[in-house]
């Protein structure tokens, strides 16, 4: 596959500059509409709950709506997960930029030739690493990205924890417009 998913390159000097920031700026896209897919989840998952919640709505409508939520609500949670992976793609990207930025620092000190010998599953593991170095000194991406707390253990019938969330949602949101 080649490191990076760059077909038949399986060492870093095999690499160009160049097209890590072409394949950056397709992840930045591709990040772009991941944004935008969770911004609409998210909007409808919204829109559910306030149309649901209004007063005089049978079970069934609240029950349609509780299960339209789970279904927006899994797109999001996909979506995070998606987001996530190309956050990281786009780190290691990154990192290995900035290696080849410092190849010949690297060729003085004697590294660069280690590095090319290292084999491919086993560089990617360490440009992911590096990676993984980067985020800390920057930005926390797990806040970026909120994940659901999923209650596992309140099973009822068929219904899962996001169905039985989105009704309970419902629920308060009815009462608290019932209440105003």
């Amino acid at each position: 596959m080649g490191i990076l998913g760059f077909g038949k390159v399986t060492k870093l000097e095999d690499l160009s500059v160049n097209d890590l920031k072409k394949e950056r700026l397709t992840q930045e896209v591709k990040q772009d509409q991941l944004l935008t897919r969770l911004r609409l989840a998210q909007d409808q998952y919204d829109g559910l709950l306030e149309a649901a919640s209004e007063p005089g709505l049978s079970e069934a409508e609240i029950d349609a709506a509780a299960y339209k939520m789970e279904m927006a609500g899994k797109v999001r949670t996909r979506t995070e997960y998606d987001l996530q992976e190309i956050i990281t793609k786009m780190t290691v990207i990154d990192s290995t930029v900035d290696i080849l930025n410092q190849r010949q620092e690297l060729e003085k000190k004697g590294i660069w030739k280690k590095i090319n010998s290292i084999p491919e599953e086993q560089l990617e593991a360490q440009l992911e690493e590096l990676a993984v170095d980067r985020k800390e000194t920057a930005i926390n991406l797990n806040n970026i990205v909120e994940m659901f707390d999923t209650d596992t253990q309140s099973v009822k019938a068929n219904r899962s924890s996001d169905f039985r969330k989105s009704r309970e949602a419902i629920m308060a949101k009815r009462q608290e417009k019932s209440g105003d």
